[in-house]
């Protein structure tokens, strides 16, 4: 009976990620690995960020059904906003959306496109229509209070919004005093 499970088991996770798939993840962990290294040593090899993002997004195309893909790609996604490639960023997220339905940073992925579109694209129409967007899909997600709050402040300046606040406060330190 023990020799039907192992060999069941062993069956499922030889299914599940084939030897080529696993050797592939290894490789790009290794590559994160040395990376972070790197990166802690305040010494990051360009040309070796762009092969792991290159593998990223091979490895998403290869194995296509694999969840690991999206994790890849939002770590791409990642990547690309530090290295000041807004677009592509975006992009990487949209993809993230529209493949992975069942994954826990899909809603993320949706926020952060609205996100870079205000802040680093400067484009509030497009933020706005996101952030409408991950409303109406995300009701009740636990960013959407924060997501309301962006958009009933999208497009104004700094000074508006410390005007607005300041007004609000006037306001409640009078409706406090009154009573």
């Amino acid at each position: 009976m023990k020799r039907v499970f192992v060999a069941i088991v062993a069956l499922l996770l030889f299914g599940a990620c084939n030897p080529k798939q696993a050797w592939k993840r290894n490789a790009i962990e290794s590559q994160e690995k040395i990376l972070m290294e790197q990166a802690k040593a305040g010494k990051v090899d360009t040309a070796m960020v762009s092969d792991l993002l290159a593998e990223y997004e091979a490895y998403t195309t290869k194995y296509p059904d694999d969840t690991i893909g999206a994790a890849y790609l939002f770590k791409a996604a990642d990547f690309y906003r530090y290295m000041h490639k807004p677009l592509r960023s975006i992009g990487i997220y949209q993809q993230i959306y529209e493949k992975y339905p069942a994954v826990a940073k899909r809603p993320y992925s949706l926020f952060l496109q609205g996100f870079i579109f205000e802040n680093e694209v400067g484009n509030p129409t497009l933020a706005k229509s996101v952030y409408e967007k991950f409303l109406a899909e995300y009701p009740t997600h636990p960013i959407a209070k924060d997501v309301r709050v962006t958009l009933n402040n999208l497009g104004k300046s700094p000074e508006q919004l410390i005007q607005e606040f300041e007004e609000k406060a006037k306001q409640d330190s009078l409706s406090t005093t009154s009573k």
